[in-house]
This record gives C-alpha cells, structure tokens and sequence, in this order.
C-alpha cells in the first residue's frame, strides 16, 4: 500500500509540473499494476491490449472484400486445411485495410482436404487459385505470385490476423525509398506478447526472433531499421525483383528458410530489408506446419538450415557469432555506424518550438551521414506524433513504460552500443554527463542550444524575480556552462556571438551549428494579397510573453494612430494567461497551428520585438524562408548576419519600431526588396551548408 501511495504522490506531483496528460501516461498502468496486485496477488502482464482483444476466433459466415481489378498490392495467402484461421485471415483484410489502398487478394489452396475448398465460397471478392497436388508452401506462393497483377506482393500466412494500419503502414516504407526491396511486420502472439521484431540471422546461419515473448511496446522494438531477414509471415516484396529472382528459391521446398533466403539475395542486389513497426498482425505461430521438427513441414527447418549455411558462407562470415550477449548489435548491425546518443528534454515538438525544428533537421542530418541514433528523451514521455516521427526516419527512441520505469537503466543498457553523445542543455549535462563518463569512453558534445546565462542576464533587466522562470541564477548558469563547455569534446552554439562569449570565458573546441531552414517551395503571394502583423513563438518561454506585451501595450497603440484597421495575429504553443488577456477586435490571439505558412503567407509583416534572449531566434528564420519580411530587434537579429534594410528592419525602441512596421506595410518596392534578400541570406542556413559542417564536427571528435 505504501508504493501504491507513493504513486499517487508522484501522480500529483508530475500533474503540476508537466501537466495531466503526462501525469495519467507515467502513473496510470503502474497503480493498475499494484491495484491488481493488492487484489489478486498477481503481476499483470503487459500485453498488446488490442491484440488481445481482437485474437479471438470468428466462426465461417459469408463476407465480401472489397479488391480491385487494377491493384498496387497483391496479397498472396498459400492456405492448406485449417479453414477456420483462414476465415479469420480474410475477415481482419475486410475490416482492417484501408479501403483507400487498390488491392487484390489470391488465396492458393494447395489441395486442402477439408471444408477449405467449399467454404471459401462463402467468401467474396478474391480469387481462389487451386493446386491439384499438395505443392508445399514455396510453390504455392510462387503460383499466386505468377498470376498477381500488383506493383507489389504482399505475402500473408492464413494463419494470421491483420490489425489496423499493418498493409498501408509497410507501402508506405516501399514507395518512398527506391532502395527498399522488401519490409516486412511486427509478429505478436495470440496473448499480446511480442513473436517477432524483425529477425537475426546468426554466423552459423542460425536464427533469432528478436524481441520473442517480450513487450511489444518496448522501444529497442518499435522503430524502423534494415535487419538481416522479416517473417513471410507478412513479407511485401517488389514484384519485379521477386520475379527477377525467380521467386522463392526452390531450393528450400517444400518449406523453411525460403524468406531468409530472398531477403539475402534483395540484399546482394543492392536492396534494402526493412522492418516497420507500425505493421502489426496476429500470428498464431505453428497452425499451418505445426511445431515438432520431426514431422510435417516443420522437418524441413534443420534440413534448409544447412543448405542456406552453405549457399550464403562468404555473407554469413560477417554476422555476429551465436550468443545472446550479441542480440542487442545482432539487432542493429545494419542500421549504420557509428552510433549517436541524442539526449534533450523531450522529443522534437518541431510544431511548437524552433529549438526542437533545428534538432530534427540535426537528426536528419546525422541519418544523411549514415550514423544510427538512440534518443533518449528525459522526460521519458512518447509524445505523439513527434516520437513515431522519429521512429520513421529509424531512431531509436527510449521512453519509460510499465516494465522498464527506469530511464537511466535504459540509458545504461545502450551506452555500450554508443560511439558518441550529443547532449543538450546544461541541466542535462549536471544530470547525465558523470553516468555516461562512468559506463562508456566515448566522446561528449555539449549542445548549449543557446547560452542560457546571456538569456538570464539580459532577462532580469525586464522581468521581476517573481517572473524570472529558472531555479538557477544566471551566475549560476554561466559556472555550469563553463563547466560543462570544458569538461566534453565539443561545445555547440547557435551563432557566432555566442562563440566569441565562451572563447573569452576561455573555451575552445566552440562549434557554431545554427538553426537550419527550408526555403519555402510553393508559391508566394504577393504584397497586394497580404494584410495585417504576425507574431509565433512558445509561450513557454518568457522573452516571447514579454515581447507579446510589449507590442500590444507599447508599439501597436502608435501603429493605430496612423493605420486603425490593421491587426495582429498571435500565433504559437503553451499559450498562458497573459497572452489571452491581450485579445481584442484588434489582437487575433490563434494560438497554436499546425501549419503556419498559411498564415505567414497571408500576413504583410511579421514583427518580433523581442528585448532579451540568446541563440538564433527561429521565428526569425521561419519568416524569413517564407520571404515574408520582418521588423525586429538588435536582439531578436542577433547572430544572423542581418542587415537593417537589406534583409530586415531593425529598432529597439516603441516609437521607431511603430515607424519601421508603418513604412515596410505601405512600401510595396520596400517589401519585395526584403522579401527577395531574406531568401537569399537565408541560403546559408540551408541543410546542405549545415551538413558540411556537422560532418566535419563529429569527424574530427572522433579522432
């Protein structure tokens, strides 16, 4: 009971602090957990719920599944007796695919002796293809794969149930990446636990069902990464390099080791083997050639496994040895070396903040560069969509969940797989720098994100004790930074002013890796199609409510004596307060968007009157690769190489600030000009610019 109540304590005690959704997400399944626990006396498992939900059997009825005569996929079900899960296997492709994807579906009957053949009548909307002798499973798949009509095949045992999401998910992965050869799926156990992540094929040829009876939510399981084979379980293969091939390999007949096989041989044609998480299906392992290695199909498993070791020797010389020690790089071995650890407070909301926009476009990079990356975000939280985001683009990203509460403990685990660590902000720093000096020899970048020192020192000119937002002093800031700065192998600052400050606190090896920003591709409208201001930022951080008042209550008042009709739009996250209070007829207070350029495409002027703060001002920037103009301050423009009109206006007082807006908004030959010189300053803080010198940062740590 003690436990129980330190949970509701730690439940109360995170609700005020971060809020009440992450709250209930950190506390809810762990009090379920000791609630059942008091009551039963019995540890809950942590299962796949809706899998456990959906696994039950259906019994046969008519049904009708909605395909196409002119399909993308083929899906291609060998089936032999077993009518009942084959049933299933059809019902869960009517309910769960996505009608929105062309799709076929050939069901190969290899001369079933049950009720397969009448029944399968009931069942509409297929083609049923029907062997006059027990084939075996490799020929019957190459049967339904010569009379497929699909881009792509999309083979599926009959012993399985698709959950939502699990085809469109896998041709997403394909048709987006010309180097993809096949992708296959997340295999879970009838009762929620995890059957298969992907598979490991061993140096003696042997396999590994990676993540076999674990938590399928855990997160070493839930991104998409290139693996030595996937299950033809649920295998979505081009059609083309299928044929190319001649299919599955006849030399593994009847059964066994054929998927393996195929997918070492898209690998020795240049092609990627993908695992998408995203894809799930229930697999109730062994229906179809049942489980005894003696007798049946399965017989045929030891036989094929020492035909493929001698078929793939010279590629099997470079997988890792036979030992459940090597699961952990068995796992990872083509996902790309060397390994990145990024740690920050939390996953890149690159639809909140400018800081985690500049993080992203970093990760990417580092994936361009061929590095594998491990996030670990503190705050332990998979926030949606910002954590399947980065699974997407195949980062590993740790957060908490009920059989693993612990983050350092994750952390510890995956440091031996890390080649080197880039480390955000100061506070992270205090908290993570001695475990990862304690348990890996590998070098540490120290990314400021900005100098929060310069930003405390300057804030506290403004805003009143009550108002300051830190637990740190700005002195206390400034030691800690300097600390840390000197302690690791590089420190990351966002501009150039920020280098110098560090350099005269004596710090060297200062790397400058500003924001990066994407023109804006479409088209731009024109100054007669504009009106009104436009303000964004996170109101999480008090130089942006202090730059909101200060407009509101100092500089619009004098743009209104001239020009009454214009307003102001306030856009951004964490909205507080404060900010509200200042909507009127004449302040458009929006608050956060999920795409901004619409309303940076309509407005005439963005203003940013910001009077502290440190970095490079993302919203800046954001403007700016928009080609809409911009009015600021000296410090709103610092560290950007801007030039007062040339690329921006720029004045630090009420009066001229108002003058400044007034003159860009009536002056459509002004406005072009700044329009046209923001997209070129910008160019240099363009993904390809930054690229070069992030390469050149992480080489030369690694020396």
């Amino acid at each position: 009971m003690f436990k129980l109540q330190q949970l509701l304590k730690k439940f109360l005690f995170v609700s005020s602090e971060e809020g009440l959704g992450i709250a209930l997400w950190r506390t809810q399944r762990k009090i379920l957990k000791k609630l059942v626990k008091i009551v039963t006396g019995k540890e809950i498992f942590q299962a796949d719920f809706e899998v456990v939900k959906e696994a039950p059997l259906e019994s046969p009825k008519p049904i009708e599944i909605k395909t196409s005569e002119t399909p993308i996929v083929s899906i291609i079900i060998p089936v032999y007796n077993k009518f009942l899960y084959t049933f299933n296997c059809l019902n869960s492709l009517s309910q769960k695919l996505n009608p929105s994807v062309c799709f076929e579906v050939i069901v190969v009957d290899d001369a079933s002796t049950d009720e397969t053949e009448k029944d399968l009548t009931l069942i509409s909307g297929i083609r049923v293809l029907r062997n006059a002798d027990n084939l075996g499973f490799i020929r019957s798949c190459n049967y339904g794969a010569s009379q497929a009509k699909g881009k792509f095949l999309y083979f599926l045992n009959n012993d399985t149930q698709i959950l939502s999401g699990c085809v469109e998910t896998l041709l997403e992965l394909i048709e987006k990446d010309e180097s993809v050869g096949a992708v296959g799926s997340k295999l879970i156990y009838p009762d929620g636990r995890l059957q298969e992540a992907g598979g490991i094929i061993w140096q003696d040829a042997s396999g590994w069902n990676y993540g076999r009876f674990q938590n399928p939510q855990e997160p070493e399981y839930n991104y998409v990464r290139e693996v030595d084979y996937c299950s033809g379980a649920s295998l979505l293969v081009r059609a083309d390099i299928f044929n190319q091939l001649g299919g599955f390999s006849e030399t593994f007949i009847p059964a066994y080791y054929e998927d393996t096989d195929l997918c070492f041989a898209l690998r020795k044609l240049g092609y990627k083997v993908l695992y998408q998480p995203k894809s799930r299906l229930i697999h109730y392992e062994g229906i179809t050639s049942g489980t005894s290695l003696n007798s049946g199909a399965k017989q045929y498993q030891q036989i094929n496994y020492t035909k493929f070791q001698q078929k793939w020797k010279e590629e099997l010389a470079h997988h890792f040895t036979n030992d459940p020690d090597h699961v952990p790089q068995g796992a990872r071995r083509l996902q790309g070396k060397p390994t990145i650890l990024v740690i920050d407070s939390y996953v890149p909301l690159y639809d909140k903040e400018s800081g985690c926009v500049r993080l992203l476009n970093i990760l990417k990079i580092f994936k361009n560069l061929g590095y594998s990356i491990i996030f670990l975000p503190d705050n332990g939280f998979s926030e949606e969509p910002y954590t399947s985001t980065l699974q997407a683009m195949g980062v590993e990203v740790l957060y908490c969940t009920p059989a693993h509460p612990n983050l350092e403990q994750q952390l510890i685990k995956r440091l031996p797989l890390v080649d080197m660590v880039w480390l955000c902000r100061p506070e992270l720093c205090e908290k993570y720098l001695d475990v990862i000096r304690h348990y890996a020899k590998v070098p540490v970048i120290y990314d400021t994100i900005d100098l929060h020192f310069l930003r405390l020192k300057r804030q506290q000119t403004y805003l009143p004790n009550a108002h300051q937002n830190t637990t740190w002093s700005w002195e206390t800031y400034q030691k800690q930074e300097t600390k840390f700065a000197q302690a690791t192998e590089a420190t990351v600052v966002v501009t150039d002013v920020e280098k110098q400050t560090l350099n005269d606190l004596n710090v060297d090896k200062v790397w400058v890796i500003p924001n990066i920003h994407h023109p804006y591709q479409g088209q731009l409208t024109s100054f007669e199609q504009r009106s009104d201001l436009v303000f964004i930022g996170s109101y999480n951080h008090p130089p942006n409510i202090d730059a909101v008042i200060w407009l509101c209550e100092e500089i619009m008042p004098l743009i209104w004596q001239s020009r009454p009709e214009i307003k102001l739009r306030l856009l951004g996250s964490n909205m507080k307060d404060e900010v509200k209070a200042l909507e009127s007829d004449k302040v458009i207070v929006t608050g956060y968007v999920e795409e901004v350029e619409p309303y940076f495409l309509k407005s005439r002027v963005f203003v940013a009157p910001l009077r502290f703060g440190a970095g490079m001002k993302g919203k800046i920037g954001h403007s700016m690769s928009c080609g809409l103009p911009t009015v600021t301050t000296k410090i709103g423009a610092e560290g950007m190489g801007l030039t007062d009109g040339y690329d921006v206006m720029i004045a630090d007082e009420p009066e001229l600030f108002a003058q400044k807006v007034l003159e860009l908004y009536d002056n459509a030959e002004l406005w072009q000009y700044l329009s046209d010189n923001s997209l070129k300053t910008l160019q240099q803080y363009s993904p390809e610019t930054i690229e070069q010198k992030l390469a050149d940062l992480l080489t030369s740590v690694r020396k």
